[in-house]
């Protein structure tokens, strides 16, 4: 049964990539390269699999919401999708931690753009536009609350990364080494 679940959710992985994965919302680079570089990044930063599986797998809301035609879908994709794919990722039965850390990623984007001199100046023109979508920089109070986030490093560190993974020209991982540790992963977590 486990297999099974394994094998369906890969499968329904690389489906999204292959029918959503050229989507740029409004970036440089589509959505697979801008996974790819993520995902490779976090390698090349000696981080472990499982973070550099998350960085990959950051944005896959995206592809959800435009594979259901959620209300709210624009062409710089949609708000939410931190949690719809954190959502998806946890029925597929990926570990609390890299669920944890795509679900946060846009939360920790408005903390950074509330707490993080500079922060917004080295934003792409999109994720200046999708901050705003999304709330825009956290208050004070919400900051505060928020600075005390279990695994914030860690949080952090993977924005950092989605910040980053924006070149088109960039050599990566392919495709099918994604899927590969993604299968790993869950193998992993539902032993």
């Amino acid at each position: 049964m486990k297999q099974q679940q394994i094998n369906q959710a890969v499968q329904k992985i690389s489906q999204l990539y292959a029918e959503y994965g050229e989507q740029s919302y409004e970036e440089k680079c589509t959505q697979l390269q801008h996974a790819q570089q993520c995902g490779t990044l976090a390698l090349e930063w000696g981080l472990d699999q499982e973070v550099a599986l998350a960085a990959f797998l950051h944005d896959i809301g995206h592809f959800i919401a435009q594979e259901n035609s959620l209300p709210g879908t624009t062409s710089y994709g949609y708000a939410a999708h931190d949690q719809l794919g954190a959502d998806f990722l946890q029925l597929c039965g990926f570990s609390s931690r890299l669920v944890l850390l795509i679900r946060e990623h846009v939360a920790v984007k408005r903390y950074l753009a509330a707490t993080k001199a500079g922060y917004l100046a080295q934003l792409s023109h999109a994720s200046t536009v999708t901050l705003q979508q999304q709330g825009g920089p956290m208050n004070p109070e919400e900051a505060e609350l928020y600075a005390k986030k279990t695994n914030l490093k860690e949080i952090i560190l993977l924005r950092t990364i989605d910040d980053s993974g924006k070149l088109p020209e960039m050599a990566c991982k392919p495709l099918s080494y994604w899927l590969e540790l993604a299968k790993a992963e869950l193998t992993k977590a539902l032993a």
